[in-house]
């Protein structure tokens, strides 16, 4: 039903470019273009139809959660990559990009592909302006969609791990009692924990857009427009500085004991934001003129058919309103899963609870393939824990991830995770996700959380060496 709704809009915005001389919206578009300023308002069509794409999209970001750091600053940065010389001069391009990307999110209910065919949409409509869209432009949207921020979350563990042990290799020739176990550091048994906060993520999506904004900065002073290999170096070079900015920044906590949610903590992270990312960016732009091509100005003409397209995406976007769920639901049998010695319960949206004396599992639901998994962190964050002591274990041939969930005057839990399809158990992002392609069994997120440590592996352990999805091939674990 949802591609029939597709279709019938496509087919109606087709009969209305065939039938343009009867409607009244043609009417008014003529009308304009017989008047005298008839280029300024070719023009205010564009503005008119970014402003009602921006409008019509708040309810659906609000569905999401609304617009979060990394999209507010695209719409911040945004004006500093237009142009009024050179820039995208194809109308159709983004138009047929856009269009294409907010039917495939009726399909998928995917956040990324929402924002990221909004982002089109606005440039395409910008298009057909005075202030025309760049490659920039482009690049600044894809910098901002949410799916980057998601795979920086998901493959920031390792990286972490790795971040946090080359801090205590060179803090532990200037100090004593230093020592480092997984993304924790220990000086005199105070302990700094590099979070996923700490990685500073925002810090990335920060300097990202910093490179993109000096970039076209200097752009606009110099009147030209940079080469794609000044583009790329500048990225390189922003991720590279902020790992080091990283680096240095954990030193620093360390060395001064700042605390998080310190005065000390905030300031030491910004200051070394400023002097490790935006200063040595800013060079770049200042002293990168040379890889800087000046280009032609470019006059655009447009029909009447692209002033029409204008309103296809607003209509496609209100369209969405009332679409809440993924239509490529990964089957899963829930009935199938049962241990003996749980009490079993499920909860209205597929998350399976089995829970006894000594541990309680979480199975959740298949994750669609290019949506987000099921992160038990997210969901135990906002039961109101923290995080703590985060770790990759190998338990027999598998490994896990591992943490500890500390709530103010609790005793803590100990938690271990994976993802499985029953036959096979990884921590692999990039395994579940080839298998989901490939039509093999989908793989669910385990949780097992116990308030004794031992337990918690025992437990892990039992549930790696079975079947959960198959009762023909589950030991009978009581207890």
């Amino acid at each position: 039903m949802k591609f029939l709704k597709i279709l019938a809009f496509t087919f109606s915005f087709h009969m209305i470019g065939k039938l343009n001389r009867y409607t009244k919206l043609v009417w008014s578009i003529e009308e304009l273009v017989a008047s005298k300023s008839k280029l300024l308002k070719e023009m205010n069509l564009g503005y008119v139809a970014v402003v009602i794409v921006t409008l019509v999209a708040i309810p659906k970001f609000n569905e999401f959660g609304g617009l979060r750091f990394e999209q507010l600053l695209f719409f911040m940065a945004l004006p500093f990559t237009l142009t009024k010389t050179g820039g995208i001069s194809k109308f159709t391009p983004l138009f047929l990009l856009s269009t294409v990307l907010l039917v495939v999110f009726y399909m998928t209910h995917v956040y990324s592909i929402l924002f990221f065919g909004v982002c089109c949409a606005l440039l395409s409509s910008l298009v057909v302006t005075n202030y025309r869209p760049t490659l920039l432009s482009l690049l600044l949207s894809i910098i901002c969609t949410p799916a980057v921020k998601y795979f920086l979350s998901i493959y920031s563990f390792p990286l972490r791990l790795k971040v946090s042990q080359l801090a205590g290799n060179m803090l532990m020739p200037i100090t004593n009692n230093l020592t480092v176990q997984g993304n924790c550091i220990f000086l005199n048994d105070i302990e700094f924990t590099v979070a996923p906060e700490c990685l500073g993520l925002n810090m990335i999506a920060s300097a990202l857009v910093f490179a993109i904004f000096t970039l076209s900065f200097f752009a606009g002073k110099y009147n030209k427009r940079p080469r794609m290999s000044l583009v790329i170096g500048a990225l390189l070079l922003a991720l590279t500085l902020v790992l080091i900015a990283n680096l240095t920044r954990i030193i620093l906590t360390v060395l001064l004991q700042a605390m998080p949610e310190t005065l000390i903590h905030e300031t030491i992270g910004l200051l070394i934001f400023v002097v490790n990312c935006c200063i040595p960016l800013l060079f770049i732009g200042i002293y990168g003129k040379v890889f800087y091509k000046r280009q032609k100005i470019v006059r655009v003409k447009f029909g009447q058919q692209h002033y029409l397209s204008l309103a296809i995406a607003p209509l496609l976007i209100i369209g969405s309103y009332d679409i809440h769920e993924n239509s490529f639901k990964t089957a899963f049998d829930s009935s199938s899963v049962f241990i003996s010695g749980f009490e079993r319960s499920e909860s209205t949206d597929g998350v399976i609870k089995l829970e006894n004396d000594s541990a309680l599992v979480y199975i959740k639901p298949p994750a669609f393939m290019l949506g987000s998994d099921h992160n038990p962190f997210i969901c135990w964050r906002a039961s109101g824990f923290n995080i703590k002591k985060e770790a990759e274990l190998q338990i027999g041939v598998h490994y896990v991830y591992s943490f500890e969930l500390h709530k103010p005057n609790e005793q803590p839990l100990y938690s271990c995770w994976w993802y499985s399809n029953g036959g096979s158990h990884t921590i692999s992002q990039w395994q579940w996700r080839l298998a989901n392609i490939k039509g093999e069994d989908a793989y669910s997120v385990i949780n097992v959380t116990s308030a004794d440590k031992s337990k918690s592996l025992e437990w892990t352990e039992k549930m790696l060496s079975q079947n959960l999805f198959n009762p023909k091939y589950q030991s009978q674990y009581g207890h």
